[in-house]
Formats: structure tokens, C-alpha cells, sequence
């Protein structure tokens, strides 16, 4: 009897010591791996969470292409070309797109209908007049040029003079409150450059329409007759209309004037997309003072 009573109390010893150390143990596992860890956790979590709720924006944001079309839009034109109805229409250039043209009349007329319609730039403001580049292509066959304003005013438009193997005319309208653009260095455009191009696509319905690319090479050689010169190709999206219409950096600054681009392959077997033609601001500039010069007898 005595020897149970021995063997159940060392039992019970042995049961509470078990107790006892497996408490201590899970106590220590808590406080010095579980509690640290948890708390690990909770900071991560509550820094984490901290970010994400910082949303304090004040004022407004401006993208950098927008603020160079505003810079543009202004001084961007639509030349509407004006014609004497004739029984035959045709357009050398629709093969490049051109500008974009009207139905003719199939009755010869003393009125002037609009047969076709393209972009301007407006270059230079002097003494009354502004005085405004686009393609020789947008101008050709006109009696009667007239010119839409960026704010809807139209006024006629007096052609200066032309050159046909740079597509490039300058003209002449009466009014003193204009934008003007600003011509930049073309020989420091390169390939890869981002780029912007403004004009009135499909006519004065959608002027001052903005498509943006990047510039696919700087040297390509134009020899279609009776255009000769070197262009930027670029893969901005031009339409009929565009013609005439200015290529711009990133910081609002004419590197060019839209001119053309391929529609198809030369057998018209495939369709081309985004292979468009500028002419080089470099190239703009000499031509027009030539020109000018020209007109004045210089």
C-alpha cells in the first residue's frame, strides 16, 4: 500500500513537472519568436498601408505633349483651295494624299467652288500682314485662296510665290493678331525622337487635329516629279488634309513640314501603314526666304 502511495505521488510529480516545463517552453517560443514576428508583421502591414492611402494631389498635371499643342495650335491654318469648275478633275498628288478635295462640277463656271483643302503654318507676323507656309501641292490650281483661322475666322489669302520641287508655297494674309511658330534646327532631329503633327485631316471639320509617333529616319530621298528633296520619315498618322501642316518636338518647336506619305506599294499590291514624310525645317526656312526674296525682286 505504502509503495503505491510512492508511485502515484512521484507520478504526479513527474505530471506537474511536464506541465510546468512544456509551459515554460511554449512561453518562451511565444515571447521571443511568435510576439516578435507579429509585430514585424503589423509595422510592414501599417507602413504598407500608409503608402498607399497618400493621395494628396493638389492642382493639375499638364503632359508634355499637350503643353507643345498648345504652344502650336494657334499659329496651325487651314488653306481651303479654291477652283473654277472644268470638266476634268484630277490630283497628281492623291497618290501621296495630297489634300482633300471636292466633287467638281462637270460644267465650266465663273464661280469658284472649294476643291481641296489643307493645313498652313503661320510663321511670321510684320506691318498688318502674317505671312503663312504650307505645300505647293495644297495650293496648286487655285484661283482663290482662302484661310481658316485656328478661331474659326476666315480671311483670303494672297499667294506670295512657290517651289514646286521643295512642295512649298508662302502666303499672305491681312492680320496683325496672330500666333506665330517657331522653325528649330531639323539636322538635330534623330531617329527615335518623339514627335507630334497638327492639321486639319479630311478638311475644316477636324482642324487642329493632333497625332503623335517617333521619327523613323532623317535622310530619305524624295525624287517624284516634280518633287525633289530630303525628308524625315516618321510613323505619325497623316490624312488628306494634313499637307502643310507642322511636325513638332516634344517642346512645341516646328522640326518640319507634313508633306506626304505611301499609301501602297508602288504596284498597289499592299497597303502601307505609317510611313510619312516631312520636310525638314532647314529645308522650310531656305525655301521661303528664297521665295520671298523671289517676290521682292531680291
Amino acid at each position: 500500500m505504502k509503495n503505491r502511495e510512492h508511485t502515484l505521488k512521484y507520478f504526479l510529480i513527474g505530471l506537474i513537472s511536464a506541465i510546468i516545463g512544456a509551459a515554460i517552453v511554449l512561453s518562451c517560443f511565444y515571447a521571443f519568436y511568435l510576439l516578435p514576428a507579429q509585430t514585424k508583421a503589423a509595422k510592414s502591414s501599417s507602413a504598407s498601408a500608409g503608402i498607399t492611402k497618400v493621395v494628396n494631389l493638389t492642382g493639375s498635371s499638364t503632359s508634355t505633349a499637350t503643353a507643345a499643342y498648345k504652344k502650336v495650335k494657334k499659329a496651325v491654318v487651314t488653306v481651303e483651295n479654291y477652283q473654277k469648275p472644268t470638266t476634268e478633275s484630277s490630283d497628281y498628288f492623291s497618290q501621296w494624299f495630297g489634300s482633300s478635295s471636292s466633287s467638281s462640277s462637270s460644267s465650266s463656271s465663273d464661280t469658284v467652288q472649294l476643291a481641296a483643302e489643307g493645313t498652313g503654318l503661320i510663321y511670321e507676323s510684320d506691318d498688318g500682314y502674317a505671312y503663312i507656309v504650307t505645300n505647293n501641292h495644297v495650293i496648286s490650281g487655285a484661283n482663290e485662296l482662302q484661310v481658316l483661322m485656328s478661331d474659326g475666322t476666315k480671311v483670303k489669302a494672297k499667294l506670295i510665290g512657290k517651289n514646286a520641287t521643295k512642295d512649298i508655297a508662302v502666303l499672305k494674309i491681312s492680320m496683325t493678331k496672330v500666333t506665330t511658330a517657331t522653325f528649330v534646327n531639323s539636322s538635330n532631329v534623330q531617329p527615335g525622337q518623339q514627335v507630334l503633327a497638327i492639321g486639319s485631316p479630311l478638311g475644316s471639320d477636324y482642324a487642329s487635329s493632333l497625332t503623335s509617333g517617333i521619327v523613323s529616319a532623317t535622310d530619305r530621298q524624295i525624287s517624284d516629279d516634280p518633287i525633289k528633296l530630303t525628308a524625315i520619315q516618321t510613323d505619325v498618322a497623316l490624312n488628306p488634309g494634313n499637307s502643310g501642316g507642322p511636325l513638332i518636338n516634344m517642346a512645341g518647336e516646328v522640326i518640319g513640314i507634313n508633306s506626304m506619305k505611301i499609301n501602297s506599294t508602288e504596284n498597289g499590291s499592299e497597303s502601307v501603314e505609317g510611313m510619312s514624310f516631312s520636310i525638314p525645317s532647314n529645308t522650310v526656312v531656305a525655301t521661303i526666304k528664297s521665295i520671298v526674296n523671289a517676290a521682292s525682286g531680291n
